[in-house]
């Protein structure tokens, strides 16, 4: 196999994308062992190590792990099915578009994590403030893209929605999934990983409660970087776990909708 051909094979790629993460961990374990940094500090790669095999060893990190990805799967699928609800009515209807367009345009220019001194006087500090605010994280995208997918619809599209006389449920079916299904499908992969770090971040500023947030919060108290580190480690491998697996997803969806577009 040629450079070219290999560069551009999924292997190739993927064996790039890890040479600069491992010359970076080998260049920074050198300067720990050497005495350069300072590993109690600066975290070597080979303590990092050490702790991951620590944590996967420990039922604690998994009840953690387990305690996050409930708690992401509640606000995340209360928000994509609010915003997608949302995102069709303001879609198909330009006075809730004039109403509530000013609101919600407004609404992007406020950092999401500004909600979260309310959430928690509102909700309090536990399981309610947090899938709350996952959930408000999770809506947006898919409200937005939604509403913008089902309102750039082609003329076409209406046009068979007069024509025959469709109900909402055989419009929806037939006629608005198909042609904003890459908008919604687009939301909702958004929501996916933003839900994920909402999740992490909701358990980083409620304080009640376990989680992979709350676990790393535990370990700065303790100043074990080390095991920071790790469950950084594993909250980037869920995140990109998340991210493939719903790109093929995503894939197979668009190409049933090409099957069955009207």
């Amino acid at each position: 196999m040629s450079a070219r051909h290999w560069h551009d094979s999924r292997w190739g790629t993927l064996a790039l994308g890890l040479a600069f993460p491992a010359a970076l961990a080998l260049v920074w374990q050198g300067a720990a062992a050497k005495g350069i940094i300072d590993s109690s500090v600066w975290a070597s790669p080979w303590l990092v190590a050490k702790a991951v095999a620590t944590q996967v060893r420990d039922p604690q990190f998994w009840s953690d792990l387990g305690a996050s990805l409930w708690r992401d799967a509640q606000g995340t699928v209360l928000g994509i099915l609010l915003g997608l609800g949302a995102g069709l009515a303001l879609g198909r209807s330009a006075l809730a578009r004039d109403f509530f367009g000013p609101t919600l345009d407004a609404a992007k220019a406020v950092p999401i994590f500004t909600w979260v001194p309310l959430l928690a006087v509102w909700l309090g500090s536990g399981e309610e403030g947090k899938i709350a605010f996952i959930t408000l994280v999770t809506a947006l995208p898919v409200l937005f893209n939604t509403a913008e997918g089902v309102r750039s619809l082609e003329a076409r599209h209406l046009e068979l929605i007069r024509l025959y006389h469709l109900g909402r449920l055989t419009t929806f079916r037939r006629v608005v999934l198909p042609g904003a299904g890459p908008a919604i499908l687009r939301g909702v992969h958004q929501a996916v990983l933003f839900g994920w770090l909402a999740t992490i971040g909701a358990e980083f500023l409620f304080e009640a409660g376990n989680g992979m947030g709350t676990n790393i919060n535990g370990f700065k108290e303790l100043y074990a970087l080390d095991f920071v580190v790790a469950d950084m480690l594993a909250i980037g491998l869920v995140g990109i776990i998340f991210d493939l697996g719903f790109g093929r997803i995503e894939k197979f969806l668009l190409r049933w909708r090409e099957d069955s577009s009207p």
